[in-house]
């Protein structure tokens, strides 16, 4: 049964500590097993004084590379002085009658773990309510050292700390020529998965471009793809409301140019074309959120959606509206601040986690090549070295446009995107790839309806 200190009402089991303790002494060579289990300084399983006196005793043997066995561990702690303390030699001998067999130490050294991250928590909640009954100064911070911490106990529920090269088989077996091989996520971009073979999980990418390059209308057309596809994905709009958001998926799948839908300018035939995207649309499985753009915000929500929601992508609409909320000294610390979280979460959830990011001014003070290169993502140059995937988008046609559309009041309008064919496309410039060759993609930019098509395939029929 559970019991609890009386002064500090922390949980422990006693029985379960010496039944652990009495496999060890059953079978002196599963000490490293139980070891492994317990990670990083595996005494602190140990509650109980006299047990994990014990176990310490049990350490200092092994360390000697001497056999670990009852009698052994009697004669350390007559050594040390200690052995009355924690019972004398007939608490030791006692000790394997808690355990059926040795075969149950395994399964009772996870158990005594869980114990063990149990009462850590109990103390660090004790220390934050502490915290809070004092006063914090900023909510924020002390919401981001909250998760830190716990998260820093949730680590040690990972019972494997390094993989050997002889774990390859059964990697190649299960996972390579088996069924078990963790899938990258396409992008249902066709021309882009054929280079990049999908977003792998873990990914952190990044969508980068100067403003009318059309970033959110790619990133959201690559999340209507895979909602189509029946991959759930979360979108955070920092820039913008869900009410706009929506209008561009109902004119993305309607074909109605989203002018027209916002300036309620519809035939008949029109609105019920409207009303029967909005029915369509709503079964897929997108969820949004425009309210977070903390960092720390950010990170929760898409814990959540992640395990609610069975999410497999998420995006970030974007990376420099992201505010870190605690106090940093400079803009670059920040940005490399975000990056780092952002990488991490990709992979915590084992997910992709795609954020769009704004480019420097450089490529305009170029001459006449003005596509964009790594050293232009904007304010730090962790974007750079924490990203896996570096995607850059460039539409030729804004910077040299046709002579037709140098003519009108407007040349980058969404009315003028008939001008000629070059103003309806756009390189995806595949900048960083650490999984595969970088290269180029070309896509169509149907800037009526925010919406990026493969210019090899369609994805959505009118």
């Amino acid at each position: 049964m559970l019991k609890h200190n009386a002064i500090d009402d922390l949980p422990y089991d006693p029985k379960l500590e010496k039944a652990v303790l009495g496999g060890i002494l059953l079978k002196g060579d599963l000490i490293e097993d139980v070891i492994h289990i317990l990670g990083k300084n595996p005494e602190d399983a140990f509650f109980d004084s006299a047990c994990r006196q014990i176990f310490i005793s049990i350490l200092a043997i092994r360390r000697r590379g001497e056999h670990i066995n009852p009698f052994s561990v009697i004669e350390e702690l007559k050594i040390s002085g200690k052995l009355d303390k924690v019972g004398g030699d007939q608490f030791i001998l006692s000790l394997p009658s808690y355990i059926p067999s040795a075969s149950f130490l395994d399964n009772f050294a996870r158990k005594l773990k869980e114990k063990m991250i149990l009462r850590k928590l109990s103390q660090k909640m004790k220390s934050f309510l502490e915290e809070i009954s004092w006063g914090v100064s900023s909510t924020w911070e002390f919401v981001s050292k909250v998760e830190k911490e716990l998260g820093e106990i949730a680590q040690e529920s990972v019972s494997q700390d390094f993989y050997s090269i002889s774990d390859i088989k059964t990697f190649v077996s299960e996972e390579v020529v088996g069924d078990n091989f963790n899938h990258a996520i396409p992008s249902c971009f066709p021309s882009l998965d054929e280079k990049i073979v999908g977003f792998h999980p873990g990914d952190f990418v990044i969508i980068a471009g100067r403003p009318g390059m059309g970033k959110t209308s790619f990133a959201l057309s690559l999340a209507y793809y895979m909602a189509l596809e029946g991959i759930p994905v979360m979108f955070f709009s920092i820039e913008m409301p869900i009410r706009l958001i929506l209008l561009r998926m109902i004119s993305m799948h309607s074909g109605i140019p989203l002018q027209r839908i916002i300036s309620k300018n519809l035939a008949d035939t029109e609105k019920s074309k409207i009303i029967n995207a909005a029915n369509e649309i709503s079964k897929l499985s997108m969820f949004f959120n425009d309210s977070a753009q903390g960092i720390t915000q950010i990170r929760s929500l898409a814990k959540r959606a992640r395990t609610e929601k069975g999410v497999k992508a998420v995006f970030i609409d974007y990376l420099q509206q992201i505010f870190v909320e605690w106090k940093v000294e400079r803009r670059e610390e920040e940005i490399s601040t975000i990056s780092r979280l952002l990488k991490s979460l990709a992979k915590e959830l084992n997910i992709p986690v795609i954020a769009l990011s704004q480019l420097s001014r450089e490529p305009e003070r170029r001459g006449d090549n003005k596509r964009p290169q790594l050293s232009d993502l904007r304010e730090s140059g962790s974007l750079e070295q924490d990203a896996d995937l570096v995607l850059m988008l460039y539409r030729d046609h804004y910077y040299n446009p046709c002579q037709k559309s140098v003519m009108s009041s407007s040349p980058n309008n969404e009315e003028n995107f008939d001008c000629c064919e070059r103003a309806r496309i756009s390189e995806i410039i595949i900048a960083k790839n650490r999984n595969g060759p970088t290269g180029t993609v070309i896509g169509k930019f149907i800037g009526e309806n925010c919406l990026y098509e493969d210019i090899k395939y369609s994805k959505v029929s009118y």
